[in-house]
């Protein structure tokens, strides 16, 4: 079985732990959640842009993981990948990063809602690490593996790959 382990950069305690037990019961993974925090390095951070680059992000969250797990980083910064104005998310190299910043509805200035906020973040986690165990993109749009263009297509989709999705991974 293979191993993830969920670091986060704030104090999102339940939240990390929702975000574990939906991966276990989605992928079948064996999850561990850090129990400290870790600080987003400023080396990502583009000052022109006011956003960290989810790619060098990647890249330097890389070093910290064992050579026999994926990690998932639940960040609350704002990220973005090269060629996109911003992103929720990126996996590379064994390593998922999921932005918290744009699904807080606050963001969207709404007021807070803590049970959608929960969802949209188990939701793109859900969506980074079926990348990080060799899914692609999907066109179904109830599955976890759409990619969201904006907060709506988060919103739509559901936490589960469909079943197309479900057997590449099998």
């Amino acid at each position: 079985m293979r191993k993830l382990r969920v670091i986060r950069s704030t104090v999102l305690g339940s939240i990390a732990e929702d975000v574990a037990e939906r991966i276990k019961e989605v992928y079948r993974l064996d999850v561990t959640v850090d129990e400290g925090t870790f600080s987003v390095t400023p080396q990502s951070f583009n000052a022109l842009r006011r956003q960290h680059n989810a790619v060098s992000l990647a890249e330097i969250l890389s070093k910290m993981k064992g050579d026999d797990e994926l990690l998932l980083a639940l960040v609350d910064v704002d990220i973005y990948a090269p060629g996109l104005n911003y992103c929720f998310g990126i996996a590379l190299k064994g390593v998922a990063v999921v932005s918290t910043y744009r699904l807080d509805p606050k963001f969207y200035g709404l007021p807070h809602d803590e049970s959608l906020y929960r969802e949209r973040i188990i939701k793109e986690a859900c969506h980074e690490v079926g990348h990080l165990l060799g899914l692609q993109h999907c066109h179904e749009p109830k599955c976890v593996m759409r990619f969201s263009n904006w907060i709506y297509d988060t919103d739509v989709k559901g936490y589960m790959p469909c079943a197309r999705c479900l057997k590449k991974l099998r």
